[in-house]
């Protein structure tokens, strides 16, 4: 009987799945260690459902889940997983509120960077690098020895991921966006080739993989950044009531935004809401600004905030680590069934008036169908626009500063229908169209929706296009994984 194993061991694989077929190839030829196929086991159970967004983590199981440790592991996966014809998702973090992106809806493996986690400071050339496995927070903590960091998210429990999509910072107005601070990345393209690119090796490749469409050109395995100096920070949130104070403080920060010319003060400004009634007054509203200021004190560069009457004010002197985590667990915490979407929008324009009032309105009309709302004003200043221009530009290009990104965020209640999510989903759509973004400018990556197709605000996009054509001729990635190609 023995002679029929292989028979009924071919047969069972015949019938299986493509991500079932190439979860059984990994197994084979990662080890077990490396690839968790029972949906049982503690760290598959961590990497399916750890997700910003819940929803993502609701989707159907992966088939397996590939825990690679280094560039050729990843090179096996995308081979086998290409052999088979399967779908797949990458996932660093998991920060990105879109389906399929870093999830897998259809099935087939989920190759999670997270034990991708070395880290190294040159000081001869004052370059750091980094794996994708750890989140920026653990980044910052290993830098800080050397008094330096890298350019990153604004929340520590952010992936790697992000910087691909760009990547605001604290620091960004003196050294604009992550993209900018790249010097050299180790990438495995939809081939399973590994290769390393930067301004002189695969220029085309390295312009592409600096915010022109996150992993859709192959898997970064590995960056080397400019490292920055960093040393005590003043940082913290400032808090206003509703009504007249939160008005003055959005003021403020369209007058910030307009005429802040020192690139050592970084805010961001937000409405937030959460579902207590209301009574037509509004309680149920706060302004919170962030303000991180790179130096341990900020002189006058936030005295139009400070005059304002406020609730409470927890500004004081921090590490960067701790300036990236004034909201301690703030990604864990905020996790729900979020999505993000984003406009772009002058700052001479009207819109940080009729935006807010939009938004308030929709809250009002969709009352129930929400669990937190938030509107963020994300300046983008011409010191950052500069400090990219002075370090080669990147695939978003943008026009000079200053303007502004304009974040919404949807939490919605799990307990919604289908039917009802769907609906909520539309009518948030229409509320972010109606704000008018600002033809001219691009959108941004890290804060966008799918179905907003942001590489198309970019006047780079056919560009993109062909470099995408050119590293995956097969459409593979296109194909079998989410992103924004």
């Amino acid at each position: 009987m023995l002679f029929l194993l292989p028979v009924a061991s071919a047969l069972s694989l015949a019938t299986s799945s493509p991500g079932q077929q190439a979860c059984t190839d990994l197994a084979s030829s990662l080890g077990a260690n490396k690839v968790v196929t029972s949906s049982l086991n503690p760290n598959y159970v961590y990497s399916h459902y750890h997700y910003w967004n819940y929803r993502v983590g609701r989707q159907q199981d992966p088939d397996c889940i590939v825990y690679p440790e280094n560039a050729q592991d990843v090179s096996v996966a995308l081979k086998a997983i290409k052999a088979r014809g399967s779908h797949f998702a990458i996932k660093a973090g998991g920060h990105n509120g879109n389906r399929g992106f870093s999830s897998c809806p259809d099935g087939g493996p989920l190759i999670h960077l997270i034990n991708m986690r070395k880290m190294s400071y040159d000081p001869t050339t004052d370059l750091a690098t980094y794996e994708p496995g750890p989140t920026y927070g653990e980044i910052y903590n290993y830098f800080v020895q050397y008094n330096r960091t890298v350019v990153g998210g604004r929340l520590a429990g952010v992936g790697t991921g992000l910087g691909l999509g760009g990547g605001l910072s604290y620091l960004s107005g003196q050294y604009g966006l992550a993209v900018d601070n790249f010097r050299q990345l180790e990438v495995v393209l939809p081939s399973g080739e590994i290769v390393t690119t930067n301004k002189d090796t695969l220029p085309d490749l390295f312009f592409a993989m600096r915010g022109g469409g996150g992993n859709a050109f192959g898997v970064v395995t590995k960056y080397t950044v400019q490292a920055r100096p960093v040393g005590t920070f003043n940082a913290g949130n400032i808090i206003y009531a509703t009504g007249g104070p939160s008005e003055r403080a959005n003021q403020a920060v369209h007058d910030f935004m307009l005429y802040n010319t020192d690139p050592k003060a970084a805010i961001i400004g937000t409405w937030e809401k959460v579902p207590v009634p209301d009574l037509a007054t509004h309680l149920n509203e706060a302004y919170i600004l962030f303000l991180v200021y790179d130096g341990p004190d900020p002189g006058h560069a936030y005295d139009s905030f400070t005059a304002i009457p406020h609730l409470l004010d927890t500004r004081r002197q921090l590490t960067y680590p701790e300036a990236a985590n004034i909201v301690p667990f703030a990604t864990d915490l905020s996790a729900a069934d979020n999505i993000f979407r984003v406009s772009a929008h002058h700052v001479t324009d009207s819109s940080y008036i009729t935006a807010p009032q939009a938004w308030r309105q929709w809250s009002e009309d969709n009352a129930g169908k929400w669990s937190l709302l938030s509107m963020d004003f994300q300046p983008i200043p011409k010191s950052l626009t500069d400090a990219s221009r002075a370090q080669g530009g990147n695939a978003i290009n943008s026009p000079d500063g200053p303007y502004y990104w304009l974040n919404y965020i949807l939490a919605t209640p799990p307990t919604l229908s289908d039917a009802d999510y769907n609906a909520v989903q539309a009518s948030f759509k229409q509320l972010v169209e109606s704000s008018t973004r600002a033809p001219d400018l691009p959108l941004f990556l890290n804060d966008a929706s799918r179905d907003q197709d942001p590489l198309a605000t970019f006047n780079t996009y056919a560009q993109l296009q062909a470099i995408k054509a050119k590293y995956d001729p097969d459409n593979f990635f296109k194909k079998y994984t989410g992103g924004w190609f």
